[in-house]
């Protein structure tokens, strides 16, 4: 076994619970301590030593050589800025980096120290989706349908405060994993209302929708992407399944072996590829340019026609 890389994880909140459950199965890998200045049981640490501040952290000689920041969002670009500068670790900040292109401008002297975990572009279905698109050489696709649906709502205020919205939490995940299929888009409607949101973009030959919305009764995750010639990719992100539809009819169909969770799935592949090529683009700074524009471009565009309304059990 080579060398472990050295981890910092800042921030012990519900997602770095995921990031800790993963970095922990690594051989290749040693956490060495967390920061968070409320210390207490929220996340699972594996018995490393938790700091309140990154100085303290630092200050106990740890020598991270990957510093994860699972803070939230508003608190991405100050933290990153605040490591690159008092460490030579290679930050891994959770999405989104950034809301604005500004925001993201005043990291650009240091792009090259910054990775992004764009999780949703790691989960299998979407890397088998992406495949078989590749290797049957379809174009550009004339439709995209994704829909993301969590049961955030009924959460309470104290919980919901960790969220942003379902347009700024749910967008990146939808945008960063049909960046491969669609390309470069534009938003040209759209409406949200902080607990759900519909956005309307086009793409280099099509259009694409997307409809993220927390009053749901469990989650539910999932994308279509269609193409010419009566061809369809449907992607179950909540099963990790793919179906590959031709003229109506079923002609490929991806499953899942059910050995790991939805987020532990994503977060695997995540760190396979980033402990072994950096340079992917799916966790570039580009990417997240791209969809800090996308989420910016969004609140001056002209409003979606949406009806929004709750069901209710009966």
């Amino acid at each position: 076994m080579g060398e472990q890389r050295r981890v910092l994880v800042i921030g012990l909140g519900t997602i770095a619970r995921t990031h800790l459950e993963v970095l922990a199965q690594r051989a290749d890998v040693s956490i060495v301590g967390g920061v968070d200045p409320v210390v207490d049981t929220r996340a699972d640490t594996r018995a490393v030593p938790v700091f309140r501040t990154l100085g303290d952290a630092l200050a106990a000689d740890l020598r991270p050589d990957l510093v994860v920041v699972a803070t939230p969002t508003e608190t991405h670009v100050p933290i990153v800025r605040d490591v690159v500068e008092r460490s030579n670790a290679l930050v891994l900040c959770e999405k989104p980096l950034a809301t604005t292109l500004a925001e993201i401008g005043a990291l650009a002297d240091v792009f090259d120290r910054v990775r992004v975990a764009h999780h949703f572009a790691f989960s299998p279905e979407v890397e088998w989706a992406l495949r078989h698109v590749r290797a049957a050489g379809w174009s550009r696709p004339r439709r995209v349908v994704s829909v993301f649906n969590d049961a955030y709502a009924g959460l309470g205020d104290a919980r919901l405060a960790s969220y942003v919205s379902a347009w700024v939490d749910s967008a990146p995940n939808q945008l960063s994993l049909l960046a491969p299929f669609i390309g470069d888009c534009r938003v040209v409607a759209h409406a949200d209302e902080r607990l759900r949101a519909v956005t309307v973009l086009d793409h280099d030959g099509g259009r694409t929708v997307l409809s993220s919305n927390w009053h749901a009764a469990d989650t539910s995750k999932q994308t279509t992407v269609e193409y010419d010639g009566d061809r369809q990719v449907r992607m179950d992100h909540t099963s990790l399944t793919a179906t590959v539809l031709e003229g109506g009819i079923v002609t490929e169909h991806a499953g899942d072996d059910g050995g790991v969770g939805r987020k532990e799935a994503h977060y695997r592949g995540l760190y396979d590829v980033l402990l072994s090529d950096a340079s992917d683009p799916r966790l570039g700074v580009p990417l997240a340019t791209d969809l800090a524009r996308l989420l910016e471009a969004a609140a001056h565009a002209p409003r979606a026609e949406v009806t929004w309304s709750v069901t209710t059990a009966r």
